[in-house]
């Protein structure tokens, strides 16, 4: 080894084999979209990717266009002359307006196929090793012009990054093979590897989540989505005439949830499809219909402005509600709320007319009542709602979001700290202090809950590590996951790669989950939960007792703990049906070999009942509040 100025250990880098990488099939689809790309812009019958071997070059990636021969994977012999070989040897830029008026390329294989234009770009490792070119070719003689060049070179440094992404994972496996039996030793490099590594994964699934959530059309009922509406909306809106109006009807399916869990989510999402083609079957043309999101859809109808037009719009939505949907011999009827607006009377534009007519069917939903118009109070409710969704849009980049810690005791070893719960908390210098229960769910309606989850298990993890580090005792972290958070496919290699970083101990974490998880897809959940208890990581299940299936969950998955709702202790004192539960919640805990966790503890008498019982840990106001992490160091882990 050697010695760096600073004192720091470093290994040498590993020698990488870069013909032995693999493109992955999702990487070699984006390569297809750029050379269909670069064909379709230069208006030339072949583009090309190609990867020089040791003995040959293959066409990598061919553009689909008309008149292209080149097939991909065809492979080709070195040494007899061909375009890209000459461009990788002499490591630049090549072209050939028309080899049949060239000498030096009079005799080029590529003139039998047709092509006698010729223009490429070498394409390297990070290593400096060829890969191979980019190229485009023509049947007849062309001089191109500075943008193909320039539009070539772009495509050239894109898909140079691409390499040095797999180049660096190649190197991390090298790494990792290496040092597997010198975990205590890992060097700065590899740290700084990993952090690398770590956050352009981060990056490409919030991008991958982003598209994800705007992409143009729902993949269950092929309906446009939000997004699609909310376009069409706005170009339509301004043309409105002054004796036209255009009724926005926003309406949702209720207690969907209990279809999903009597008969599974296949018939589920069976009834959406159902309903989707009943309100599609001769709709008319200047009418659109889309879903939303879950069981949430809207239907958007331009008439002639009238009362009776707008009620004849209504009745059509209520009418294929109502009808009973038959699934698998099964005839289920469900229930609907319908929130109306109006263009232009209570918006003009397509964001405004969209919230009003949301805010109008969450008023129908609180209240009962079938249909519910935008008024007044519904107004007030859409204003605040875009207000903080404005604001949280750039809440995380200009640095107004923070994790807190709340402490978590053990109740049978005399308030000893334990642990502590990460709490995300929001201060808006315009809006003031932002709860959770108002923020939360607006970031997962609108996606941004990924990028804002990884901030938490960033924050947490870190500090964490630094307090067991500082801590001769063992010390707990809790972390509350989202359900689409939770959904990410990777969400578990992500977990571990977190731990590995930070070098935290795998029992000092501990996920939460909540019912919303595990109704998403057992399977997914089931499989998850197992691969992350067998890295030693620990699962709490939240909010026990307020759930429909909370004693089901028991049964399917292995939980390490149970936390007892809040909503049950701070009753204690006056409410002897809440003790009653409590009491049988521990016990049945125990039983089962399962730690219990009472939320919101705030009192000596909850206190001495949940002594009493033999509750294992606790939290709430009467240990602390949730603070800044400097200031629970100050105050907890001396």
């Amino acid at each position: 080894m050697t010695s760096t100025p600073s004192g720091i250990n470093t290994l040498p880098m590993p020698q990488i084999n870069t013909k032995t990488i693999s493109v992955p099939d999702a990487m070699l689809c984006g390569w297809q979209e750029i050379v269909d790309l670069v064909a379709d812009i230069t208006e030339c019958p072949s583009a090309l990717i190609m990867r020089i071997h040791e003995d040959d070059i293959e066409v990598f990636a061919s553009s689909r266009s008309a008149g292209n021969p080149y097939v991909p994977h065809a492979r080709d012999a070195l040494g007899h002359g061909l375009y890209c070989e000459t461009v990788i040897r002499e490591r630049q830029q090549l072209e050939v307006p028309n080899a049949l008026k060239d000498p030096e390329w009079a005799n080029n294989p590529d003139i039998k196929l047709g092509m006698i234009c010729y223009c490429g770009l070498p394409i390297f490792w990070p290593d400096n090793t060829p890969f191979g070119t980019i190229c485009i070719l023509d049947n007849k003689e062309r001089h191109f012009n500075d943008r193909v060049h320039a539009l070539l070179g772009r495509f050239q440094s894109a898909l140079e990054g691409h390499l040095q992404i797999l180049y660096h994972k190649s190197e991390l496996k090298v790494l990792n093979e290496e040092l597997e039996h010198k975990v205590q030793e890992r060097t700065q490099r590899l740290a700084e590897l990993s952090a690398r590594l770590l956050k352009e994964i981060e990056q490409r699934t919030a991008a991958e989540g982003h598209l994800e959530f705007h992409r143009t059309f729902d993949p269950l009922t092929h309906l446009p989505n939000r997004a699609t509406l909310t376009e069409r909306l706005q170009t339509l809106l301004p043309k409105l005439k002054k004796d036209e109006h255009l009724t926005l009807i926003y309406f949702g399916l209720r207690n969907f949830k209990s279809v999903n869990d009597s008969y599974g989510y296949l018939t589920g999402d069976s009834i959406l499809v159902s309903l989707s083609q009943r309100l599609s079957l001769k709709l008319p043309d200047n009418w659109l219909l889309a879903r939303i999101a879950g069981s949430e859809f809207v239907l958007a109808a331009l008439h002639n402005a009238s009362t009776e037009m707008t009620e004849q719009v209504i009745a059509r939505v209520l009418s294929d509600c109502s009808v009973p949907f038959t699934v698998n011999t099964n005839s289920i009827t469900v229930q609907t709320n319908l929130g109306v607006a109006i263009a232009p009377v209570d918006a003009t534009d397509s964001v405004s007319l969209l919230q009003r007519a949301s805010a109008a069917m969450s008023i129908a939903k609180k209240e009962g009542a079938v249909v519910s118009f935008f008024g007044q109070e519904t107004q007030k409710a859409a204003h605040e709602r875009l207000l903080l969704e404005s604001h949280l849009l750039d809440a995380l980049h200009q640095g107004e979001l923070a994790v807190y810690f709340q402490p978590l005791v053990s109740v049978r070893d005399k308030k000893r700290l334990v642990g502590a719960e990460a709490l995300l908390r929001w201060h808006s210098p315009e809006l003031g202090n932002v709860g959770p229960d108002r923020f939360i769910p607006l970031a997962e309606s609108n996606g941004q809950i990924i990028e804002i989850g990884n901030f938490v298990l960033h924050e947490a993890m870190k500090h964490a590590a630094h307090w067991c580090k500082r801590s001769n005792n063992p010390f707990k972290i809790a972390i509350n996951i989202s359900p689409l958070q939770f959904r990410e496919r990777q969400f578990v290699e992500h977990i571990e790669d977190l731990l590995d970083l930070y070098e935290l101990p795998p029992g000092t974490l501990e996920l939460e989950i909540t019912e919303g998880i595990l109704l998403q897809d057992e399977h997914h959940a089931r499989a998850s939960l197992a691969r992350l208890r067998h890295l030693g990581v620990q699962i709490s299940l939240d909010d026990f007792g307020t759930g429909y299936s909370s004693l089901s969950y028991l049964q399917k998955y292995a939980f390490d703990t149970l936390k007892i709702d809040r909503s049950f202790i701070s009753n204690l004192e006056f409410n002897e049906q809440n003790r009653e539960l409590t009491r049988a919640i521990i016990a049945m805990a125990h039983k089962l070999k399962l730690n219990v966790v009472a939320e919101g503890v705030e009192n000596a008498f909850q206190e001495a009942f949940i002594q009493a019982e033999e509750c294992d840990f606790a939290q709430g106001y009467l240990y602390g509040k949730a603070i800044p992490a400097e200031k629970f160091a100050e105050k907890f882990t001396h």
